[in-house]
């Protein structure tokens, strides 16, 4: 058998200990297989939430990208307005802005 022993300690003065020790307290399974289901539990949920952040960059990345070319009415727009266009920073900042707005919207 290749068992490893560890070590768990509660200290019941800290909030997140305590809340713990009472779930274990109060599981209907062995205190072994809650630890391991909420390790495992977790990890699973760190390593998803690490690929969606990953995705949800390359996909803010592309969009920044292709709107960053695409505006075929700036010609047009700088004719017709009086006023001094804005720099290529105020002009990417609001449309990174317009993206994250559209993004959020799901």
């Amino acid at each position: 058998m290749n068992i490893k022993n560890v070590k768990v300690r509660f200290n019941l003065e800290k909030e997140n200990d305590r809340r713990a020790y009472e779930y274990l307290k109060e599981s209907e399974t062995s205190y072994n297989k809650a630890v391991i289901s909420a390790i495992c539990g977790y990890m699973d949920l760190s390593e998803s939430k690490a690929t969606e952040d990953a995705f949800l960059e390359r996909v803010i990345q592309t969009i920044r990208q292709e709107t960053a070319s695409i505006n075929p009415l700036r010609g047009l727009l700088q004719l017709m307005q009086a006023q001094p266009t804005p720099t290529a920073e105020e002009t990417e900042d609001e449309n990174n802005q317009a993206v994250l707005d559209f993004l959020a919207s799901f």
